[in-house]
């Protein structure tokens, strides 16, 4: 074998092109030419299938060398994302004792190798196998461990109080006034058993409306000037993620309806959520439309905001692994009033199921006009588009939620919300209930300091509240069944 000179800066075409001109006249093809091509091609970032399935493919016609292992070593490489060294020299030492390794492959010609050095060189990206993480973060091991339980750090003064950050102005008052009566209902219940040391609780709302620099200082405010023990935030996915930073730099708890399952996926110790995440909807939605259902015409419409985005991404992700057929998504500006060219063409398409991954009030003004045009068709309400409901029962329109059969306190929640307001309370009404509900029980075992809270939140379990039952997971999850249920 002639002497190579291994100083080759990049193993690149020349090289290949070389060993193509030259190896026809090597006798003795032996372990250094392999070696040399291990050190070399661990550099390769992006080594893909395709190259070693045409090596698989002719280096079967080289005389005496065993096909099977060359295939097993093609099907196995296919799953690798990058092909490292160490494989390549553990392949060069098990070659290097394959008997009879001959260097004359009298049917593998030039083009051949020309091909393999195009695809070494610059090969397209193949799909692979996702590998999997290196490392995770348990979820079970999401805690706090820092300082603040000292009764140095207890909160000053005989009010306790609880923030909550709701849509009090705008378009979407109606549903913030709805949390808030909701909360002051929960207020007058635990009026009913008084706190010790003469202590007693209140409200504090801020209007989280317009712009995020708006909800960003109301945070601001609730946290540092009212002194808040803990907040409560709406469904506004936006606003949870704001509260939650600021929470986590300051240390307060959080108690969120938001359903974006991203708020409790960065394993922050200060956030609880008390309702079903856009994942959990989206599966059950799925589920019913085309395991159940085996429906194939299917709408999705979803509002150009935050929540819109993250809530539709989990449908599709949701409905592409049931293996549904496509479907069509239609995406709102909730800026724009006009929605005549979306319901032309959902009324000429006629839909067997529709859903909905948009606010309320977009939501119920199309769905007056659909489900008066096609009395069979099943429409699926994600949590926000269900804040208002329609006039009338509907036998086909269904939201994500607890089991609510036998739940005294669901139905007397609901008959004094009626009551006061002369409307039924929506999914989030009952979970703001809840979550003052909830923090008065942990403040009465905490008392007023918020790492004492936040340790009185994660420990709380089989809480029975208007929502259902109630437990929270180390990241904050509420581990409440939810299901598929029809609206009232």
């Amino acid at each position: 074998m002639q002497n190579f000179k291994f100083q080759i800066s990049n193993f690149k075409f020349a090289l290949v092109q070389l060993a193509a001109l030259r190896w026809s006249q090597i006798s003795n093809f032996k372990f250094a030419l392999v070696q040399l091509a291990a050190l070399r091609w661990s550099q390769i970032s992006n080594f893909k299938f395709a190259l070693v399935q045409l090596a698989a493919l002719r280096w079967s016609q080289i005389s005496n060398f065993k096909f099977p292992l060359l295939h097993l070593a093609a099907l196995r490489w296919s799953q690798i994302s990058n092909f490292k060294f160490p494989l390549l020299h553990l392949a060069a030492l098990r070659w290097s004792q394959i008997s009879n390794f001959k260097s004359r492959p009298p049917a593998v010609p030039r083009a051949a190798a020309l091909c393999a050095a195009l695809l070494v060189c610059g090969s397209p990206a193949f799909p692979q196998t996702p590998p999997h993480p290196y490392a995770v973060i348990p979820r079970d091991a999401v805690n706090y461990s820092g300082p603040g339980r000292e009764a140095s750090h207890d909160l000053r003064g005989i009010e306790i109080k609880i923030g909550l950050l709701a849509p009090l102005t705008g378009s979407l008052q109606n549903e913030g006034k709805a949390l808030l009566q909701a909360a002051q209902l929960a207020m007058e219940d635990e009026a009913a058993n008084p706190f010790p040391a003469g202590r007693r609780l209140s409200i504090v709302a801020r209007d989280q409306s317009d712009s995020w620099g708006r909800a960003t200082n109301e945070i601001v405010r609730l946290v540092f000037d009212d002194q808040v023990a803990a907040l409560v935030t709406s469904l506004d996915g936006d606003s949870a993620h704001l509260a939650e930073q600021v929470g986590n730099k300051v240390g307060i708890p959080i108690v969120t309806l938001s359903t974006d399952p991203s708020t409790t996926q960065i394993n922050l110790p200060w956030i609880f959520r008390l309702a079903p995440t856009d994942t959990q909807q989206a599966g059950a939605f799925a589920d019913d439309i085309y395991i159940e259902r085996k429906l194939k015409k299917v709408f999705l419409i979803t509002e150009s905001d935050h929540d819109g985005r993250v809530g539709g991404e989990e449908f599709q992700k949701a409905a592409h692994s049931r293996g549904a057929p496509p479907f069509d998504r239609f995406e709102i500006d909730p800026a724009v009033s006009n929605l005549d060219s979306t319901v032309s063409q959902v009324m000429a398409a006629k839909p067997e199921a529709m859903v909905f991954w948009t606010g309320a009030r977009t939501a119920s003004r199309l769905l007056r006009l659909f489900l008066k045009a096609f009395p069979t068709t099943q429409f699926y309400l994600s949590q926000e588009a269900a804040q208002t409901l329609p006039s009338a029962s509907q036998p086909n329109v269904w939201i994500v939620g607890p089991s609510l059969i036998d739940n005294p306190l669901r139905e007397s929640f609901e008959n004094r919300y009626r009551a006061r307001t002369a409307e039924l309370p929506a999914p989030a009404a009952a979970q703001a209930y809840d979550a003052v509900r909830i923090l008065a029980a942990s403040l009465r075992l905490s008392g007023p300091n918020r790492a004492r809270l936040r340790d009185a939140l994660a420990a709380l379990s089989d809480y029975h509240g208007a929502s259902g039952v109630v437990s929270f997971d180390h990241a904050g999850n509420d581990l409440g069944g939810f299901t598929l249920v029809r609206l009232p």
